[in-house]
C-alpha cells in the first residue's frame, strides 16, 4: 500500500480551464465577442492579438471582481484527483497567483480539495516558490502545464511531469521531466514511480 505518498497539481491548465474563463471575460468587458485564438503563445495578449493596454484592462476587471472564485473546473479534474485519492495519495494544489486569492482558489475547486491543501505562490517567483513548497510539504510527484516549473520542480520530486498545452516562447522541458498530453496519465505515471519505489504492493 501506498504510504500516505504526497502528490502535487498545479491548477490553472491541469484542474481548471483559465483560458476559457479569462477569454470570456475579455469577450465582455473589451466588447469583442468575436476574440479568437491567433497562436500558440503563452502570453494571452499575444495568443488573442490583444493590445498590451487591452489586456491590462482586463486582467484588472479579472482581479478585481474576483473571476479566480469561478474558473470552471475542467471535466477531468474530478476523475484526476479521484483516481490519485483511490492509489491513497494526498493531493495538494501548488498555483502561481497572489496570496490574496488564496479564498478564490479554494472555491473555484468547488469542495474538491480542502483549503489546508491549496498552496499559493508569487507568481513573479513562481519555479523556485514552488519547489519550496513542495519540499515543505514533502511531495513526490508533480504535476504543471509550465515548463519552467515542471523544470525546476524535477530537483525535488521524484516525478515531474508537464502536461503539454503546446504553448510556444517558453523553456524546453528537461530530460528529468515527464512530458503529457493527456491529464489521466499522470496518475498511471504515479502510480507506476510509487511500484518503483515500492510504495505500493
Amino acid at each position: 500500500m501506498i504510504t500516505n505518498s504526497v502528490v502535487a497539481l498545479d491548477i490553472d491548465g491541469i484542474l481548471l480551464d483559465f483560458e476559457g474563463h479569462w477569454t470570456d471575460c475579455a469577450r465582455r468587458v473589451l466588447d469583442w465577442p468575436d476574440l479568437k485564438k491567433l497562436n500558440e503563445s503563452y502570453q494571452l495578449h499575444d495568443r488573442y492579438g490583444l493590445p498590451k493596454a487591452d489586456a491590462h484592462h482586463v486582467w484588472d476587471t479579472f482581479h478585481h471582481e474576483v473571476q479566480w472564485a469561478n474558473v470552471p473546473l475542467y471535466d477531468h479534474a474530478r476523475d484526476l484527483v479521484y483516481a490519485l485519492e483511490d492509489m491513497g495519495c494526498q493531493v495538494w494544489a501548488v498555483t502561481s497567483i497572489r496570496a490574496e486569492f488564496h479564498q478564490a482558489r479554494v472555491d473555484s475547486l468547488c469542495g474538491l480539495l480542502p483549503v489546508g491543501r491549496v498552496i499559493c505562490v508569487d507568481p513573479h517567483h513562481a519555479p523556485i516558490e514552488k519547489v519550496a513548497a513542495l519540499h515543505r510539504i514533502g511531495a513526490v510527484a508533480f504535476l504543471d502545464d509550465h515548463p519552467d516549473n515542471a523544470n525546476a520542480a524535477a530537483s525535488v520530486v521524484g516525478l515531474s511531469a508537464l502536461l503539454d498545452r503546446r504553448y510556444t516562447g517558453l523553456e524546453v522541458p528537461t530530460s528529468d521531466v515527464v512530458v503529457i498530453d493527456d491529464p489521466m496519465d499522470y496518475p498511471v505515471l504515479v502510480e507506476t514511480m510509487l511500484r518503483r519505489t515500492r510504495l505500493v504492493d
